[in-house]
């Protein structure tokens, strides 16, 4: 082998080195940079997230469809100790303070009107029954939100009206279909409810809306009406008579034909049944979030 020949070999070894340096170079940068974009990505995310939930509380519509748009999971919920936001989602705050546009346009999004909160349980039709917001429940019962929906203590939304002295949403919700005569976990009917509220017992005007919603009720016990729960329908039938037929699945919801539990099947509650009961053996969901605040404080 001449010194040429070595020389050219030399060269040619040198020129594969640096090309090998040049492409790992490169794909460190390329990698790199995909780490850096992912990660970038998961902030935007979580960013997309919070200010979906914080637009929603404030009911600041274009802000929860800037959300939306920049990525935000529609069904997400800020996980923790803290109990007063843990397991709530962007419909759970707009629901609780009453913007029904904003309930609207996750509805049409597609958000889960069965996810619940994690203190109770509860689902956006318990907080908005709870807090009087009758336009909101009757959207979410439009788009298949079971009327008779239960949380950890077996409490429906009519309950949570009568507990909160919404005279007009208990009587909406009985319109719509919502049975009176079920109780919760301590054996208290929708009407007995109606007397737990013992900060206000002495108030003249929660007296007054007490002896309404009691007057309600009770008509709605003795007549033993039931209504269809397609919301388009809403056809009176009598428990006794068993017009109205069950769903098979979740056996909360009642229909007066196939062709209304169709349709009812079709704007919602296909996604709500099954979702609707909250099981008695399940630990309480309440007690859980103070057990890991105690062992919090203690550390």
């Amino acid at each position: 082998m001449t010194r040429q020949d070595n020389t050219l070999r030399a060269k040619s070894c040198q020129d594969n080195f640096s090309l090998f340096r040049v492409t790992s170079s490169v794909r460190a940068q390329t990698t790199r940079a995909q780490a850096v974009s992912t990660t970038t990505a998961v902030k935007m995310a979580e960013y997309a997230n919070e200010d979906l939930l914080y637009t929603a509380n404030i009911g600041y519509l274009e802000g929860v469809e800037a959300a939306l748009k920049a990525g935000a999971d529609i069904d997400y919920a800020r996980e923790g100790d803290d109990i007063n936001v843990s397991g709530r989602t962007a419909l759970f705050f707009a629901c609780f303070a009453g913007h029904a546009a904003v309930v609207r346009l996750l509805i049409r999004k597609g958000a889960s009107l069965t996810k619940r909160s994690s203190e109770t349980s509860s689902a956006p039709l318990h907080v908005a029954a709870a807090r009087g917001h009758t336009e909101v429940v009757e959207l979410l019962v439009q788009h298949g939100a079971t009327l008779d929906i239960r949380d950890a203590y077996q409490k429906t939304p009519l309950m949570m009206a009568c507990i909160c002295y919404k005279v007009d949403t208990v009587e909406r919700l009985i319109e719509l279909g919502a049975r009176p005569d079920l109780t919760d976990v301590y054996g208290l009917t929708a009407k007995e409810c109606c007397t737990e509220d013992e900060l206000n017992e002495d108030r003249e005007d929660y007296d007054c809306e007490r002896k309404e919603m009691m007057k309600m009720l009770q008509e709605a016990v003795e007549t033993k009406l039931l209504r269809c729960c397609n919301p388009t329908c809403g056809k009176p039938g009598y428990r006794s008579t068993g017009t109205l037929k069950l769903c098979g699945r979740c056996k909360l919801t009642r229909y007066c034909s196939r062709d209304c539990q169709r349709q009812h099947w079709t704007v919602g509650h296909k996604k709500c049944c099954g979702h609707d009961a909250c099981s008695d053996d399940a630990p309480n969901p309440f007690w859980q979030l103070v057990k890991r605040q105690l062992r919090k404080e203690q550390k």
